[in-house]
């Protein structure tokens, strides 16, 4: 499963021909002329957003921020209603899938300013539009915010083969019918299908239409550091991206001393050179909060860490932490220079530390098909039998209160360090791992990162995904192998794309 990697930020695409249209149709052009002041009379009117536009940087006057941030709740609460789209998602792991399709998939648009285009979906009917955003990219492969350090790879605002169109898989809908288009002023550029299972799902990339979805399933207030999706809010340190508090899962029930599902996220590194030890846990690593982009589709944040210890430098890095509904992803953009081969320890944790989910069942891609219950005592024998590897790489806890999680760490093909799961339960009588809000890990589980390879530029890769029903009684393999392996698109180019 190494290439997951590479399917998440370079999806396979299929590429066909024309749209069909009915064999006794002429072409789109020509029946376009052929109508009566098609200008005025097929115009789609376009729909004023109620958000602000996406924010690159924190720029926005004080005084306005509480009118904004009314304005960014009301969004989201559009958001979460039903999706308009009329074909049921039945997978939940389909549920929470952000589709991403690569800019040299779609060449008949490459080099153009995508603020052109929009896309589309048929809800109620109809022709409507659908969240959805382009984004650059930089020249470290990760999503480009403006203002940051790291510059564009390519044009800012033009389509470039590295850049990504992306948008909702559950907002996909049905085919567009053909006597559709004869009612359509604005160019279809393109129609999108995604077919799995026998059911079909359609979106269009529309050119020159000014409709806009108000919908928004992300936004994040870089002043504050507050977080809201469709699904969940999170409250970060607004100076340190790495510290959360206050996780709310949406129709979560907590228990009375904790209604949060989430203690708090830990990374942590340790090093040894000599005699000398240490271990740095996220209060302590310095973390420069760079900016942010916030589209309708996810939120882009920025920030760069820099870290020395025992006179050496041993990690720059850069992380571009990106929110969807229902995911939460941290790639991050490092250089382990030659220097921390010095070093005869060096490792990563990082871990989530949760409140009060005993009960629970535990599993691991290696592990056994029996799930660990948590808050239940097993010896070290039988907790070692839960592990995971670079070529398995997630683990996932599924709560029994319709809410399950999965933990999944990837890097490029030729970055191979051993990774392990982190599995800590103080409900099971193990000691409590400080820093913490809540009294008690109950439980916490992670990955472990040790044997990294030294000089070499890399993306570590944290992803979380989470929703209802993921594990699908006992099946976490499931989602876990549609996770790893996007629904594929086909785009089929339409006879306008070339004007």
């Amino acid at each position: 499963m190494r290439e997951y990697f590479s399917k998440r930020y370079a999806q396979i695409i299929s590429i066909t021909g024309n749209l069909a249209r009915p064999p006794d149709q002429p072409p789109l052009i020509a029946r376009l002329a052929t109508i009566p002041h098609a200008t005025t009379a097929l115009t789609i009117a376009p729909a004023q957003s109620s958000l602000p536009s996406p924010s690159h940087a924190p720029v926005t006057p004080a005084p306005f921020l509480p009118l904004l941030n009314l304005l960014a709740a009301l969004a989201l609460c559009i958001a979460a209603l039903p999706s308009n789209a009329n074909i049921e998602v039945t997978n939940p792991a389909r549920q929470l899938e952000v589709t991403l399709i690569k800019g040299h998939a779609l060449p008949f648009i490459l080099g153009e300013n995508t603020q052109a285009y929009s896309l589309m979906a048929v809800i109620e009917g109809q022709l409507a539009a659908i969240p959805f955003q382009f984004d650059d990219i930089n020249l470290k492969g990760l999503t480009f915010v403006p203002g940051a350090k790291i510059p564009v790879d390519g044009t800012e605002n033009v389509l470039d083969p590295q850049d990504e169109l992306v948008f909702m898989y559950k907002d996909m809908a049905e085919k567009l019918a053909p006597d559709q288009f004869r009612d359509l002023q604005d160019q279809i550029i393109s129609e999108f299908e995604i077919t799995e299972d026998g059911v079909s799902r359609y979106a269009y990339l529309v050119k020159g239409n000014s409709e806009r979805s108000t919908k928004v399933y992300s936004h994040y207030n870089f002043e504050t550091g507050y977080l809201e999706t469709e699904s969940y809010s999170l409250q970060f340190n607004p100076k340190n991206i790495l510290l959360w508090s206050d996780w709310k899962i949406k129709d979560f029930e907590g228990t009375q001393s904790a209604p949060n599902i989430l203690d708090t996220m830990k990374a942590r590194l340790h090093a040894r050179l000599g005699f000398m030890k240490a271990t740095l846990h996220n209060r302590l690593l310095p973390v420069s909060m760079i900016g942010v982009k916030n589209g309708p589709v996810r939120s882009i944040v920025e920030g760069d860490v820099s870290l020395g210890l025992f006179g050496y430098d041993i990690l720059s890095a850069g992380v571009s932490v990106t929110f969807t509904a229902q995911t939460i992803e941290y790639p991050i953009f490092a250089f382990l220079p030659k220097a921390a081969d010095a070093f005869s320890e060096f490792s990563i944790d990082v871990t989530l530390d949760y409140v009060d989910l005993e009960g629970s069942r535990y599993r691991t891609a290696l592990g056994p098909k029996e799930p660990l219950i948590t808050g239940q005592p097993v010896s070290e024998q039988v907790r070692a039998q839960y592990t995971t590897d670079m070529d398995n790489p997630w683990l996932a806890i599924s709560t029994g209160k319709n809410w399950d999680m999965f933990f999944v760490f990837t890097a490029p093909e030729g970055f191979n360090p051993t990774l392990k799961a982190l599995y800590r339960d103080s409900a099971a009588g193990d000691k409590p791992n400080k820093p913490e809000r809540y009294k008690g890990s109950n439980s916490e589980l992670g990955v472990n990162l040790s044997d990294l390879p030294v000089g070499i530029e890399t993306i570590l890769n944290y992803s979380l995904y989470f929703g209802p029903d993921l594990w699908q009684g006992n099946n976490p393999e499931k989602a876990a192998f549609d996770i790893l392996n996007p629904a594929q698109v086909t785009i089929k180019q339409n006879f306008l794309a070339i004007n």
